[in-house]
C-alpha cells in the first residue's frame, strides 16, 4: 500500500505556541470556503510555526447576523494582520493571504478561559484556548503583559459552579444506586 514506510519519521507530540509573543513564519493558510457542506461563520484560519512550535490564528468572518461594531474590530484584526506580513494591497483578499506566506512576523497570542459540557459525559468542565491577539512586522517588537490573558469572570464562575453543583447532585443518586453498599 505504501512505499518505504519505514523512512517516515513519527512525532509523538505536537507542541502549540502558548501565550506570549513569537517570532512565527506563515506556512499556510484555508478558509471555509474550502469546506465542503460548512455552514458556520466564515472564518480564513492561518497556521503559523516557529521552532518552540505552531499555531493556527483563526480570523472569524461575518454574517447576516454579525453585528456592525463586530463587523470593524474583526475588519480591523484582519487587516492589521495582513499588513503586519507586509502586504499593501487588501483588494483582492485570496491574493493578499497567499502573499503572507513565507513571512516573518510577531503575534501576541494570550489564553482564555471558558467553561462548557464535557460532550462525552455532560459535566461542566473549565477549559482554556490560546486566541490571537495581534501582530507587527517581524522587525518591530510586541510588549507583552499579562493582562492579555482572560480567567473567568465572576459571575462565569459562578454559572459554572452552580451547573456543576448541579451535576454532581443530579448523578450522586444515579451512581452506584443499584449497588448494595
Amino acid at each position: 500500500m505504501f512505499d518505504n514506510l519505514n523512512e517516515v519519521e513519527v512525532s509523538t507530540t505536537t507542541n502549540y505556541l502558548q501565550a506570549g509573543v513569537h517570532k512565527v513564519r506563515i506556512m499556510e493558510f484555508k478558509s471555509s470556503e474550502q469546506r465542503e457542506g460548512y455552514t458556520g461563520m466564515p472564518y480564513t484560519e492561518f497556521k503559523v510555526q516557529n521552532q518552540q512550535g505552531i499555531a493556527y490564528l483563526k480570523m472569524s468572518g461575518a454574517d447576516d447576523t454579525t453585528s456592525e461594531a463586530a463587523v470593524a474590530i474583526r475588519k480591523k484584526i484582519f487587516a492589521g494582520f495582513l499588513r503586519s506580513a507586509g502586504v499593501t494591497n487588501l483588494n483582492n483578499v485570496p491574493l493578499a493571504c497567499k502573499e503572507t506566506l513565507g513571512k516573518d512576523i510577531n503575534v501576541l497570542l494570550c489564553s482564555r478561559e471558558y467553561w462548557t459540557n464535557d460532550k462525552d459525559t455532560g459535566m461542566p468542565v473549565v477549559k482554556s484556548v490560546v486566541d490571537y491577539k495581534y501582530s507587527t512586522a517581524g522587525d518591530q517588537p510586541l510588549q507583552w503583559t499579562d493582562k492579555y490573558n482572560k480567567v473567568l469572570s465572576p459571575s462565569d464562575q459562578a454559572s459554572y459552579k452552580a451547573a456543576h453543583d448541579a451535576y454532581i447532585g443530579a448523578n450522586q443518586n444515579v451512581a452506584g444506586s443499584d449497588m448494595p453498599f
